[in-house]
């Protein structure tokens, strides 16, 4: 896929979250969401915008303890995160190998190992909030992320088997580009499994600001005066990243923040106009925060080179 095509499919997931939103905003009316905006209360809000900070940068510092000084891990971090926010099934997170410099089999385990983290510790973290609370469908919520639970786990299982991928670059021309790239993902099997003296580590690492995540959601709503609780959003967490993992349902369409909003309401009992003003406000205050210690990072990497 062309640079141009790829720029056209994010702008055209974009549009369909920005329809999404303004369906919402059409059904439930501006002015009641206006006044949701208008009533959150600071403290809260400032408080929810010091929790994603510190669980920002606490991934940072996981990056940077498990690959290394000389991995050039904090500008990889930012690298795979901005490019993976947004795309279908995070597949942007991967952007790094494009580049030539962090094209190493290292570096693809490590941030196919990371992602597997992320996922697996937020979609736990929901299975724990749905046996808390009473979910309609909870049944078949389980059931999906158990379902997806087993996926990672069995594609963790493939992908940490070489000869697997040598087997299959063997059925292909030595030169051609297919086997290359199964010689690729052999090597990169190796180095999965020589991540396991750092697993330790990478889930704490993991663990602290996934719990971190849901603490901020908890404070969003409290800023609305429409208490969560932690079993509640821990469940929205993990719902909201199982939508956006499916690849025709990235966080750019909206469709995870709908899902997640829907179990607010019919939960939480959180009114439709403070889910809008509540949505709206932490995926703007996000953004900053992440474009801010983004563009923050690149100015002290740039001094200090």
């Amino acid at each position: 896929m062309s640079i141009l095509t790829r720029r056209s499919a994010t702008a055209l997931l974009w549009v369909v979250g920005l329809g999404v939103y303004l369906v919402v905003v059409v059904v439930v009316g501006w002015r009641p969401i206006a006044d949701s905006f208008a009533s959150a209360r600071p403290g809260p809000v400032a408080a929810m915008a010091g929790v994603t900070l510190a669980a920002l940068w606490i991934r940072v510092l996981k990056w940077r303890v498990v690959l290394g000084r000389e991995a050039d891990a904090v500008p990889l971090f930012w690298l795979s995160k901005a490019a993976g926010e947004w795309s279908p099934g995070r597949i942007g997170e991967l952007s790094p190998l494009l580049l030539q410099r962090y094209r190493t089999p290292r570096v693809a385990a490590w941030l196919v190992l990371d992602r597997i983290l992320e996922m697996v510790t937020t979609i736990a973290l929901g299975i724990a909030g749905f046996l808390l609370v009473r979910a309609p469908n909870r049944t078949a919520m389980l059931a999906a992320a158990l379902l997806v639970l087993a996926a990672i786990t069995a594609a963790l299982f493939v992908l940490a088997q070489r000869r697997i991928f040598e087997y299959a670059a063997s059925r292909f021309a030595s030169e051609s580009r297919l086997a290359r790239a199964l010689h690729f993902a052999a090597d990169t099997s190796d180095d999965i499994k020589r991540f396991r003296s750092a697993l330790v580590t990478a889930t704490v690492l993991t663990v602290l600001p996934g719990l971190m995540d849901v603490w901020a959601g908890m404070l969003l709503y409290q800023a609305f005066d429409a208490p969560v609780s932690f079993a509640l959003m821990a469940a929205v967490k993990g719902l909201h990243a199982i939508t956006s993992a499916i690849p025709i349902t990235p966080n750019a369409t909206g469709i995870p923040y709908l899902t997640a909003a829907v179990l607010l309401h019919e939960v939480g009992r959180v009114p439709s106009d403070t889910l809008a003003a509540a949505i709206a406000l932490a995926v703007a205050l996000t953004n900053v925060i992440f474009w801010l210690s983004a563009s923050a990072a690149a100015r002290l990497l740039w001094h200090k080179r």
